[in-house]
């Protein structure tokens, strides 16, 4: 396995005659290489995506996870490149002054695994490192940790077992704790030594918040009554907290709250201003304050925002005293409530997903306003504008009206009106009908922009007209490829806006570009269309609001044929590249305080690592070595091919080689199809016993593997998907690669219904295998998606991934040829179908469907039905056998080896139940 110094591709190009003069000893030594088996699997090693540099650019830490759970942390010293590894380490962070590293200890796997099964908790312990000294601590039984932003303080959560958790806060720099009890909820002050906590007693006696003061050690209580607080909320860079305090009305369900906002706590502990609905007049009625979502703060601190529902009433008692007027039809009912739920076809929401809304709580809320200044209330949010956009920096508020669109929104294509909401007055006005997509108001409040008809357009509040800031130029700003049935095609992305507000930044196909506002001037910032290099903007700042060309911009780069990946940052309005290989670039990260970013390059044939640039420097060099011992084993390679589907238009797909490829030999191959997915020619895939689509296990045991990109024709996406598929194999065959009597197909979900399609309209395929799909699309069309908020499928089939444009009784020849089910005739290819039967995605009854229409039609197939999976198996006992029975299922129809009892031969459920039983004896 190469790993080098990653350097740009014009040094590396001198490299390129001593590689070819090198390479028949390459080949010598991989005739000596170890075949990986899958007892290798458990020490192969994955990055973590969550690597961090410190804020000075001095450290980097990252995870390594293991097949065989044995994980860890490994920090680098990127002054001295000394390694230190943290077993069992997790959850990492920096302190805010570099001086520390916090992390979470897990238990060994056998440690957990053993209280798991005694059914006793497990828990973790916290680790700390001085990193000027080395030194470390840990401390037993923590559960959380979290560092002041100055990095002086440390909170420590103990795990409990009432309603509050006991906390503790070190001094790091004194080693000093500070120690409190029945904590519900905590959060330090942004760049200050601030502690908010909430506390929370059984009885309710204690609850209150509590302020603790690290610059003085002393804690102030700010509040105390016998009810809940939550929902702490400090002011961006300031000294500001506001927080939710439960009130209860006993004629009313559930509990509004009253809003509690201190202002300067820095400087004195002053008592709350205090936000009670009771005493506000205008308040509306029959509604209260809930606490569903955050607190939020205007950026001056001057309005505290939060969100009002309908407050039910309890239902009255009813008076035994009153005389009351038989009713006859009540009484002929039965005495008890009937178990029922209406559905009416006007509902907007079906019984289903208000049931999960409701579960959420997230039935209708709207936003509303609290200006401190006056004890002001302000409705924001009503019937007409019930989702509104808000801003911390403007004092407008975007409402949007979907109701006008409401029956073509059911079913995914929805638009709204937008008005503007005055947050001082309430007032609304309406600035525009029918967007698909709405962005950010600029900072000044001037300008918001939206997408229609292809384009951008920025609305001027002042001048009350809009300006079409993309028609006139030739970049197109929408994906005009994307083959779903959508009037308005996606964008590319809207990345944000300056903090003049006079420049909003937004990417083409290929590139990204700054458009003023006023229409003036649109710029190409990374002009990349020439070449066919598609450039994108990375943020490297969760708190980066606006976009500064005055500091670097990084971007990713892609060659949009070439699948070369890179990146490169754009400063002083020129664009230097970073690094661009034949590779795949990842996870770019950056110090706050310094020059240093971190990236991740990986290939099919080398494993992810981090490389580390300083200073702009081009020159990145890698500093982990993941999975050393790959060198040891054989391993294949990875091409482009290319091809054009039944319309003419140009695809690609991945093609993976063996381990074991001899030139001139034919070997069989397994084809997995989805969508899109030749952008994964350079991911690095670890052997894994648990992932049972594994192509790296696949190529491992003699099989090339080829991924191919497909586009579906809209009303027909299994005819045009498995077209696709056979000019994509007979790409490959024609190559000499593979024998055409020896592919195999697999796929999942959206893959999995292409896979059991296949299955009865193409026989270049010996053996397929189908992973939770759909089967029969008029069937499934009326079904509810309970993993989408219980909502309808409709949406779903007829502008999402179906593609099917319109509902079944407006094309049932369409629907009809293209379900497997409706097919099974046509049906010649031995189908093995995967479900779990408690999927929620796809109804695990499509697999029935087609189990039953198999048995009926006399045609080969095993339904395999996984208990209590879901759309992906999740328990690593039915991983792993799922991927063996994929092996088998392989290694019968495309290398000859004799069938497995399950293939050929139904087994008695009492003989399948014996199996089980005797699986470890």
């Amino acid at each position: 396995m190469k790993k080098r110094t990653h350097q740009p591709l014009i040094l590396l190009l001198s490299l390129v005659i001593s590689i070819v003069l090198l390479h028949p000893v390459i080949a010598f030594q991989q005739d000596s290489l170890k075949a990986l088996t899958s007892t290798d699997f458990g020490q192969w090693e994955s990055l973590g995506n969550d690597g961090q540099l410190s804020a000075n650019g001095a450290w980097l830490v990252y995870p390594i996870d293991r097949n065989n759970k044995e994980n860890e942390l490994r920090l680098h010293n990127l002054t001295n490149e000394k390694v230190r590894v943290l077993k069992e380490g997790t959850d990492a962070a920096f302190s805010g002054d570099n001086q520390w590293l916090g992390y979470l200890i897990n238990l060994p796997e056998a440690e957990r695994k053993k209280l798991e099964k005694d059914k006793k908790p497990v828990h973790t312990s916290f680790g700390l490192i001085n990193l000027a000294t080395g030194d470390s601590v840990v401390v037993k039984e923590v559960a959380g940790f979290d560092f002041s932003d100055n990095g002086q303080f440390v909170v420590l959560k103990r795990y409990g077992s009432g309603k509050g958790n006991d906390i503790v806060v070190r001094n790091l720099a004194t080693s000093k704790d500070f120690s409190f009890g029945n904590v519900a909820e905590y959060k330090w002050q942004d760049k200050g030594m601030l502690l908010a906590m909430a506390m929370e007693t059984a009885g309710k006696e204690g609850n209150g918040v509590q302020l603790f003061d690290g610059k003085s050690n002393t804690v102030k209580l700010l509040h105390s009554a016998a009810a809940y607080y939550k929902g702490l909320s400090w002011r961006k860079n300031s000294d500001d907290l506001a927080v939710y305090q439960s009130v209860t009305n006993e004629g009313y369900e559930d509990s509004t709250h009253i809003v509690l906002a201190w202002k300067k706590l820095a400087s004195a502990a002053s008592s709350p201003l205090t936000f009670d609905q009771m005493t506000i007049p205008d308040f509306p009625a029959n509604s209260r304050i809930v606490s569903n979502s955050n607190l939020r703060w205007n950026k001056d601190g001057s309005s505290v925002f939060f969100e009002t529902m309908t407050w039910l009433k309890k239902p009255s008692k009813k008076d035994e005293s009153e005389e009351t007027t038989p009713d006859p039809e009540k009484e002929a009912l039965y005495e008890e409530a009937p178990a029922l739920e209406i559905w009416n076809s006007n509902d907007v929401h079906v019984i289903p997903e208000q049931k999960q809304l409701a579960e959420r709580k997230r039935v209708q809320s709207y936003l509303a306003v609290w200006h401190l200044t006056g004890n002001k209330f302000v409705q924001l949010g009503d019937d007409l504008t019930e989702e509104t956009l808000w801003q911390k920096d403007v004092s407008i508020v975007l409402g949007l009206d979907e109701t006008p669109y409401e029956f073509d929104g059911m079913f995914g294509r929805s638009n709204a009106d937008v008005y503007t909401i005055d947050s001082q007055t309430g007032q609304k006005q309406k600035i525009l009908e029918q967007v698909n997509r709405l962005y950010n108001v600029s900072s000044d409040g001037k300008t918001v922009v939206y997408l229609k008809d292809d384009n951008y357009h920025a609305f001027n509040f002042q001048s009350g007209k809009s300006i079409n800031l993309t028609g006139s130029l030739s970049a197109s700003f929408v994906d005009k490829e994307d083959d779903h049935p959508v009037e308005q095609k996606p964008p590319y992305r809207f990345v944000g806006w300056d903090a003049a507000g006079t420049t909003v930044y937004v990417h083409s196909k290929y590139d990204t570009w700054s458009l003023k506002v006023d229409g003036s001037k649109a710029t190409n910032l990374t002009n990349g269309a020439q070449d066919k290099t598609i450039s994108r903007f990375v943020s490297i700042d969760n708190d980066q609001e606006y976009i500064d060309l005055k500091q670097p911009m990084y971007i990713h780069q892609t060659g949009e044929w070439s699948k070369k990946e890179g990146y490169a940052v754009l400063s002083q309005g020129k664009l230097k590249s970073l690094c661009w290989d034949d590779m795949r670039a990842t996870r770019l990260i950056k110090a706050k305080e310094a020059a240093t970013i971190a990236y991740v390059l990986e290939s099919f044939e080398d494993s992810p690592d981090y490389f580390v640039s300083k200073n702009g420097s081009s020159e990145g060099s890698q500093v982990s070595a993941t999975n050393p011992f790959q060198k040891d084993y054989r391993w294949g390679k990875a091409e482009l091919i290319e091809y054009a589907n039944a319309n003419g238009v140009k695809l690609q797909g991945s093609l993976f080689y063996p381990d074991d490829y001899e030139p001139g030999k034919k070997y069989p191959m397994i084809t997995y199809v989805y969508e899109f997915l030749s952008q994964n020619i350079h991911r690095y895939i670890a052997p894994s016993q648990w992932h049972y689509y594994n192509h790296r296990v696949w190529t491992s045991q003699g099989y090339f593997v080829l991924q191919p990109d497909i586009l579906f024709d809209a009303g027909d996406p299994g005819i045009s998907s498995t077209k696709t598929m056979e000019i994509a194999v007979k790409t490959v065959v024609d190559k000499g690669l593979v024998d055409p009597k020896k592919v195999g197909l697999v796929g999942h979900s959206w893959g999995g219904y292409q896979a059991a399609f296949a299955a009865t309209n193409t026989k270049i395929f010996a053996a397929i295998v189908a992973g939770a799909g759909l089967t029969d699309l008029v069937s499934m069309y009326g079904m509810v998606a309970w993993s989408f908020g219980g909502t309808p499928e409709n949406y779903h089939f007829e502008v999402s991934q179906e593609r099917m444009m319109v509902p079944p009784w407006r094309n049932i020849d369409g629907y009809m040829r293209n379900s497997p089910v409706m097919n099974i005739d046509n049906m010649t290819t031995p189908l093995l179908f995967e479900v779990g039967d408690a999927d929620t995605n796809v109804d695990w009854r499509q697999g029935i469907e087609m189990y039953n229409a198999a048995r009926r039609a006399d045609k080969e197939m095993v339904l395999l039905v996984y208990a209590k999976e879901g759309h992906g198996l999740r328990e690593d006992k039915n991983r792993y056998d799922y991927q063996n029975r994929i092996l088998q299922w392989f290694g019968h129809y495309l290398k000859g080896h004799p069938a497995k009892d399950w293939i050929k031969q139904g087994l008695p459920y009492t003989e399948q139940q014996r199996q089980l039983e005797q699986w470890k004896k």
